[in-house]
């Protein structure tokens, strides 16, 4: 005769439960969005394959992205501060010697960012080969399999290589340039030792140190509350820029960016208060303001010489 035997006397498979504590439903944690799984520890976890039909791992790995998203923001808000204080230093004495191991500071920098945003890519790559129906058996593989040959390529690059053409280090090495000189910043080559396995590039284009202009193109003095477009990457002052997209909506018509040769059509989302630019073109007024200073000195100085000449 059967004997019938109910769910709770059933033994389970696997390991025993004395062993394991039993597993439930994976549960999301509120603070940092990942998933936890009752019962598992660092010994009893095992990767599980995923596949798109696992619905919590493209979440998981969007939520991985963004996390890394805030950590660029934030290199990029240092990145900042140490441009600043690089141009503190030179406006303190020209080619000031500690200079350089700020530049090092902004490389370094520059570096944890191209490596998160190649962590991102990577993670990008799975979850379009995940929604293609890619199988991964063990992600963690995966992913390094993925990201350590192209770290490795970044890495192995010579400065000249990582940084020539980087919009970044050329508007680091125009403000250090423009605080003692009034002549157009060379080209950022100028400072980047060539690397033994570097091509030729004496037919390369160049990049040069972008001169900054801290005027507004639409009242043309400089800026107050200077403002970027997100469109565009181009600067105004904040009030003249918003009153501009103000007249255009009122008129219904495209408010164009008014910088000449762009055809940007700008809204005031579009907008983003930029203080770093506005603290640059303060200081680019007040060293105006002191070579002004210096030449009326000189001016002065020439004149009585003349008058005791006379004497």
């Amino acid at each position: 005769m059967p004997v019938r035997i109910s769910s709770e006397d059933a033994p389970e498979a696997g390991p025993s439960r004395r062993s394991v504590p039993p597993r439930t439903s994976p549960e999301v944690d509120a603070e940092d969005g990942m998933i936890e799984e009752e019962g598992w520890t660092k010994e009893t976890f095992e990767n599980r394959s995923i596949s798109k039909s696992t619905h919590s791992a493209i979440p998981l790995l969007r939520t991985t992205m963004d996390k890394l998203k805030e950590v660029i923001s934030r290199i990029e808000e240092g990145l900042e501060i140490v441009k600043e204080t690089a141009i503190a230093l030179e406006d303190s004495q020209q080619d000031e010697p500690s200079i350089d191991e700020v530049e090092n500071s902004f490389f370094k920098a520059l570096d944890q960012r191209e490596l998160l945003t190649i962590k991102i890519g990577v993670l990008e790559d799975i979850i379009n080969q995940l929604r293609a129906g890619e199988e991964y058996s063990n992600i963690e593989s995966s992913y390094e399999q993925l990201s350590i040959p192209r770290e490795t390529e970044y890495l192995g690059k010579s400065k000249r290589a990582k940084y020539k053409n980087s919009k970044e280090y050329a508007d680091f090495r125009s403000a250090l340039w423009e605080v003692n000189h009034t002549t157009a910043c060379p080209p950022v080559s100028q400072w980047l030792e060539k690397g033994p396995d570097d091509e030729s590039d004496d037919d390369d284009f160049d990049v040069g140190g972008v001169t900054q202009n801290y005027r507004c193109p639409i009242t043309l003095v400089l800026f107050e509350d200077a403002t970027t477009s997100n469109k565009c990457g181009h600067n105004y002052s904040g009030a003249a820029i918003r009153d501009l997209v103000d007249s255009a909506r009122k008129s219904r018509r495209p408010a164009k960016c008014p910088v000449t040769g762009c055809s940007a059509v700008l809204d005031k989302n579009d907008l983003k208060p930029n203080p770093a630019l506005q603290k640059r073109a303060d200081e680019f007024a007040r060293r105006e303001k002191r070579r002004e200073d210096e030449r009326e000195e000189g001016d002065d100085t020439i004149a009585i010489e003349d008058d005791e000449e006379d004497y």
